[in-house]
């Protein structure tokens, strides 16, 4: 999840932990442990090519660092200055929670979360709910104020920072039922109108839960469809060739092998003005850009090689979109229009 996300989840683990004891600095400890994890992306700069894809959420969100972390920080940090009050015990729980919270999140998104490292690189995508979702974020961020606004241990402080948690956890279930519902119709969609395809992803279209993302692949080729709840009219698949053969210079690299790990497999090629070779990652969806009329994909990677012989990969975001318009057509296919949506074209 973005930032803000982790660091309000954080912070509302910290006040319910330590507000009694700490009064603001329990939320404040909260947040720090938090967003820590993230904080692996410092070490991207140093990091080669290969290493530099695998990297983040990687150990850092691992299952033994979730409990390595507590065991190790809570002793020392129960003596310093800004902890003074709270017990080894409590300060165990506080970086605990916050640190496992913030793993579980990420494991709910479609990037994926490497928790079982350094025992397995496998990664956990569960596809629930977008990087960034107003709403599950929106309760975390009231609760803190109105709880930050009343006295520790207090009644009051008690009820706002439940009843708002509470709020983004019940957003929760409801994502997992429409995750549900999105999988029942889309694969009932490609039954009806696609032969031998399968549906290998459906996951939430960005900020949102009402607005579901079907991935469905063949032997050459990708398809998107999208459902809402409010749809009406015929499904439309959108199609995107693979076009693998283009990276036959890069094949049996570290490189390519790890952006083909990184995307499970779901990768099409494509080669830039600059002769470039661009990797596309199907898995995370892209940027539905009205003004020049195209689909822009989010995660993309530009291969290329120096004059000694080794791979350069930057990712590169998509640039100059005006995001006003492309709300608005996203709002619009959540309602049920997808007129302007399905008529852009595909990279």
């Amino acid at each position: 999840m973005d930032l803000l996300t982790q660091a309000a989840l954080g912070a509302v683990v910290g006040e319910i932990v330590l507000s009694r004891k700490l009064g603001w600095r329990g939320a404040a400890w909260g947040l720090f442990f938090g967003v820590l994890p993230d904080l692996d992306v410092l070490a991207l700069p140093f990091l080669d090519p290969e290493m530099g894809i695998r990297w983040h959420r990687g150990l850092s969100h691992s299952i033994l660092i979730i409990f390595l972390a507590p065991t190790l920080l809570a002793k020392p940090l129960s003596r310093c200055r800004w902890a003074l009050g709270s017990t080894t015990g409590q300060m165990w729980s506080l970086i605990f929670w916050a640190w496992s919270t913030h793993s579980l999140i990420d494991c709910l998104t479609t990037y994926g979360t490497q928790i079982f490292e350094p025992f397995s690189d496998q990664r956990v995508a569960l596809n629930v709910l977008f990087i960034v979702d107003p709403l599950f974020t929106l309760p975390l961020l009231i609760g803190l104020f109105l709880a930050l606004r009343q006295p520790s241990g207090s009644t009051r402080r008690k009820k706002a920072i439940w009843l708002l948690s509470s709020a983004s956890i019940l957003y929760l279930g409801f994502a997992f039922f429409m995750k549900s519902r999105a999988e029942s119709q889309i694969t009932l969609q490609v039954r009806n109108h696609l032969k031998e395809a399968r549906v290998v992803q459906v996951s939430p279209a960005p900020f949102t839960t009402l607005l579901w993302r079907g991935l469905i692949e063949t032997k050459d080729s990708y398809y998107l469809i999208y459902w809402s709840p409010f749809d009406q009219g015929k499904p439309q698949f959108q199609e995107i060739l693979k076009h693998r053969e283009l990276s036959r210079d890069f094949q049996n690299t570290k490189v390519l092998d790890a952006l083909q790990w990184f995307s499970r497999g779901h990768w099409v090629a494509r080669q830039g003005k600059d002769r470039k070779l661009i990797i596309i990652d199907l898995r995370l969806p892209e940027i539905r850009d009205p003004q020049n009329g195209v689909l822009q994909p989010i995660f993309q990677w530009h291969l290329s090689k120096d004059p000694s012989g080794h791979i350069v990969a930057p990712m590169r975001r998509p640039t100059q979109i005006n995001y006003l318009p492309t709300m608005k057509i996203l709002f619009d296919r959540i309602i049920g229009d997808s007129k302007k949506w399905d008529a852009l074209k595909s990279f």
